[in-house]
This record gives structure tokens, C-alpha cells and sequence, in this order.
């Protein structure tokens, strides 16, 4: 939990709802001991106390109903579902994550920090070329995707609305915004820059 993360002045407790909700639960609290298990919000830390409510509901209704209720809280309410199994949505989610893909302590982290999203640095990056050295046809039909030897993507982690960091360079041949969460990358099949994962790991 950081000052500039999901959890601050601003966003003072998580409404967890779907599949899995106390096992992420009990992964936030072992992240940081700040997040405390919360039975529906009203009863929850003492304002001012550092701490932050985490409620689980079932259901999206669920999670509408304690926010409905505690409207001097402000909840990111986060949806965690499993393909196959239905999950009926709240509103105002500002979270998804997929459990069968983010087990309980990456969610966490995702939770804790929603904020921090990916950029790419693509050095060579693919060009698109006619095979023909003309115009494209209306069918795309002569084009081809070629890829350089020198292509790669280094992957940087990067503040929703703030500046890049250092050290991805402004002269990068091809600087690509995601919204892909940063806490969500896997780091044995993605390339990730070595100082974002010292700054956020």
C-alpha cells in the first residue's frame, strides 16, 4: 500500500465480490496489515487510523448495497471471477481480475496498486509493407508484417496519468501505453525493466 497506489486519501476501503473473495482477502492483509477484514463496512477501522475495510460479498448486488450504505467511504470494488462460472456484475467496478490467472497473493498486489499499468519500449519495432511496392489494396491483401532482427520490448511500469519514468527513454524508437496492469505481468515470459522492478516488487 503506497501513498500513490489504489489505496490512499482517496480510496479508503475494497469491496471484494465473485470467486475466491476470502482467500484475496486474506492475501491483502498478509501484504499489508493495514487491510482489515471488515463484516460490512460500518463497523470497520476508525477513520484517520491508517487502516483500510476490506469487505466480501458473493454477489455485484451485494457490493452495491454496502456502498449504497456507506457512502463516506470511497470503495474500489473489485470483481474476481473464473471462466465458467457466472458472477452476477455490481456497479462501479473498478477492478476485474481473472482468479483462474492471478492466484491470491498476485491479485493482491494488483488490488493494492491498480494504478500502476505497463508501457512498452520497442526497439525495431515491426514495420507493414506492400508486397507489391504499392498502395494497399482495399483488401489488405498485399500487405506484410516484417519484423526485424533487433526487435524487442522491454516492459515499464508507469503511473495511470503520471509522467514515464526515467528510465524509459523519451528517444525509444516506439513507446506503447497499455492499460495492462503492471502487478499482473509474469516475469519469465515477459521482458521487464529491471529498475520498475526494483521500484514496485
Amino acid at each position: 500500500m503506497t501513498e500513490t497506489g489504489g489505496v490512499n486519501e482517496q480510496t479508503r476501503g475494497v469491496i471484494l465480490y465473485g470467486v475466491g473473495v476470502e482467500a484475496v482477502a486474506a492475501a491483502l492483509h498478509d501484504l499489508d496489515p493495514r487491510y482489515v477484514p471488515s463484516g460490512d463496512g460500518d463497523n470497520g477501522p476508525a477513520p484517520g487510523s491508517g487502516q483500510v475495510p476490506v469487505v466480501c460479498r458473493r454477489r455485484g448486488p451485494e457490493a452495491d448495497a454496502v456502498r449504497v450504505a456507506t457512502p463516506d467511504v470511497a470503495w474500489l470494488v473489485v470483481e474476481l471471477y473464473r471462466p465458467g462460472v457466472e458472477v452476477e456484475p455490481a456497479h462501479d467496478v473498478g477492478l476485474w481480475l481473472n482468479t483462474s490467472r492471478a492466484g491470491p497473493p498476485r491479485a493482491a498486489r494488483a488490488i493494492d496498486q491498480p494504478d500502476l499499468v505497463t508501457w512498452y519500449e520497442v526497439t525495431d519495432p515491426p514495420r507493414v509493407v506492400t508486397t507489391d511496392g504499392g498502395p494497399v489494396a482495399d483488401d489488405y491483401g498485399n500487405i506484410r508484417i516484417v519484423v526485424p532482427e533487433g526487435n524487442r520490448s522491454v516492459a515499464h511500469a508507469v503511473r495511470s496519468g503520471g509522467a514515464p519514468p526515467p528510465c524509459l527513454p523519451p528517444e525509444a524508437d516506439l513507446i506503447m501505453p497499455t492499460h495492462d496492469l503492471w502487478m499482473l505481468l509474469e516475469p519469465g515470459t515477459t521482458r521487464m525493466c529491471r529498475s520498475c522492478l526494483d521500484r514496485h516488487r
